[in-house]
């Protein structure tokens, strides 16, 4: 919505009915038009083609388009600019997968910068499609599970662009929603930084040790700010109970 305000067009925003409240204003804000669907039960996929092709629009994917892919490849630019600016030589990186748009473009980026440096990817405990995919050698569809906070990783099935891409990933690590709530409570107390669950996995992966980080410079994406204000304050509260 704000890409297509700065372009001056209009964008029509598909997305689930159970989004955070505030990213479905985020998008109002910025003049976008919402239509809401059922994760479970509609494809958003279908409704992305019906708008586009009764309206004559664009459809944009939010993970399985080159331009996207490309665009997110920027992020693992910037990391190794970052770090060489820093003089610090990156020995792993960490980062969120769900249909695999923005850990593809930084594999493709790292890859051709920082060959041996491996890029690890994070996922949800239930909604590990990427993990399961690559285990079997072949995109799966694994079965609705359970909600989770990190409602922007609730994908259940790799992208058809992104999942070559990403079976070349070190590996896929998978955290629970309750060490995801304590990565976002120490990202706002101990960095100041307030993090989507979706955005934190990667920082809880490293917290809760599931990859091993003692001597080592390791990359660690945060991405994504919009959280629910009442989901917040439980978790920095400490009230959030994980199912």
């Amino acid at each position: 919505a704000c890409a297509a305000k700065m372009m001056g067009t209009s964008a029509i925003i598909v997305m689930p009915i159970d989004s955070p409240r505030v990213k479905v204003e985020g998008v109002i804000a910025f003049g976008g038009e919402v239509r809401l669907y059922d994760r479970y039960t509609e494809s958003r996929e279908d409704i992305g083609e019906e708008i586009a092709r009764t309206r004559g629009s664009v459809l944009v994917r939010p993970f399985d388009d080159p331009f996207v892919i490309e665009g997110q490849g920027t992020v693992g630019l910037e990391i190794v600019e970052q770090a060489e600016g820093l003089g610090a030589k990156i020995d792993q990186l960490l980062c969120g997968a769900s249909g695999g748009g923005l850990i593809a473009g930084i594999n493709l980026s790292m890859g051709a910068l920082l060959p041996d440096v491996p890029v690890i990817g994070i996922e949800p405990r239930d909604y590990n499609d990427t993990q399961l995919s690559m285990a079997a050698g072949e995109r799966l569809t694994h079965a609705p599970a359970h909600g989770t906070i990190c409602d922007a990783l609730m994908t259940d099935r790799p992208g058809e662009l992104t999942f070559p891409i990403n079976r070349r990933l070190d590996r896929i690590e998978t955290v629970s929603d309750a060490e995801v709530a304590e990565a976002v409570r120490y990202a706002f107390r101990a960095l100041k930084l307030v993090v989507e669950p979706g955005g934190a996995v990667s920082l809880a992966a490293l917290l809760a040790g599931k990859v091993e980080a003692k001597g080592r410079t390791t990359a660690v994406v945060l991405s994504g700010g919009n959280v629910d204000p009442t989901l917040f304050a439980e978790i920095i509260e400490g009230r959030f109970e994980a199912r």
